[in-house]
């Protein structure tokens, strides 16, 4: 069953780029793990981050991290810099998760509405 999430793009201190951290026992739901290879691949209505990565026509291969929450290690995957950029995708722009088992599409939302991607 899929399921739906908003999110907001980020600056990290260390850093002037947008950013957007993924973490928590949600991915672990949808089958992403820490060490596992992920592909980002840009669609036509969204950004799309799988765990069967298409090198060929990813522009993207990142490795899910792992992250210390409350004591037990968590994945995490972090979206920045020229991923977002060449997306569209600015400091402060909110952006609809929609989640399914081993794929996570990112779309930009219209601020006034809660439209959730398609």
């Amino acid at each position: 069953m899929a399921q739906y999430k908003e999110m907001v793009i980020r600056r990290p201190q260390v850093c002037r780029m947008p950013s957007l951290c993924l973490n928590g026992k949600w991915l672990e739901d949808l089958q992403f793990t820490v060490g596992m290879t992920v592909g980002v691949v840009y669609g036509d209505s969204c950004l799309t981050i799988t765990t069967c990565p298409n090198v060929k026509n990813s522009i993207a291969v990142l490795v899910v991290e792992s992250k210390q929450v409350r004591g037990r290690s968590r994945p995490q995957i972090i979206l920045n810099g020229f991923i977002l950029k060449k997306y569209g995708l600015s400091v402060g722009d909110r952006v609809g998760l929609y989640l399914v088992p081993n794929q996570i599409q990112i779309a930009k939302i219209n601020r006034f509405t809660n439209a959730e991607v398609v």
